[in-house]
């Protein structure tokens, strides 16, 4: 006798596939790759950030300045920020892949909008820029993590990250093994590996994850 397809008892199938992917899908995710990508997505996030604000506090001392708008200060600096942002937010997904706790999102997002407000606080940066650069550069690194039909943004933010992990990775190198040269502190050269090691790493685990996804849907 056939079975109705309008039975009762497939209907927690039909609610499995309305859900969202990574909440019925789990077993499909090696956790172990998934939590020391989204590590390496949120350490090379942060230190990032950190270099990019030891840079703003450097240019902060130069005597000449270029005057701007404050509309366009602000376009400039969520531009030079939101990258960061959606780095620091796929790492945030991969821990709430691992984990299923959604909190860990929102938890990793004020934490992410209090560190912003904090080193903008000690920069000559225009009142406009400090109050909303912050909440739109969290925004636009979170927007992905709703939105299925972009989340190919988090995905490029590692492969960006892991080629400017490399770039700067080579750039360092001489003064790295170089016997006379030296970082300025150790908290830049410590802040310098840590973001080209995890940079590289991230996106060397997201082409092995694509790798791996793709196989399997052709071996299917």
């Amino acid at each position: 006798m056939a079975k109705n397809p309008h039975n009762a008892n497939n209907a927690p199938h039909l609610v499995k596939i309305a859900e969202p992917v990574y909440v019925n899908n789990v077993d499909e995710y090696d956790s172990r790759v998934t939590i020391l990508r989204g590590t390496s997505r949120i350490l090379a996030a942060a230190s990032g950030l950190l270099l990019m604000y030891g840079i703003t506090f450097a240019l902060e001392g130069m005597t000449t300045r270029i005057q701007t708008k404050p509309a366009w200060e602000l376009a400039t600096g969520v531009l030079w920020t939101a990258p960061w942002l959606l780095l620091f937010c796929s790492g945030l997904q991969d821990v709430v892949i691992v984990t299923g706790k959604g909190w860990v999102l929102w938890f990793g997002g004020i934490a992410a909008l209090l560190f912003l407000y904090y080193f903008d606080h000690f920069t000559s940066l225009s009142l406009l820029t400090k109050a909303a650069m912050p909440p739109i550069a969290v925004g636009v690194g979170v927007i992905p993590h709703f939105i299925r039909k972009v989340g190919f943004l988090f995905v490029l933010s590692s492969l960006v990250a892991g080629g400017a992990g490399v770039f700067v990775l080579y750039g360092v190198a001489v003064t790295l093994f170089s016997a006379t040269e030296y970082f300025a502190t150790k908290v830049i050269g410590a802040l310098l590996m840590t973001f080209c090691l995890s940079a590289i790493t991230s996106g060397a685990l997201t082409i092995f994850d694509f790798y791996r996804q793709v196989t399997r849907r052709l071996a299917t």
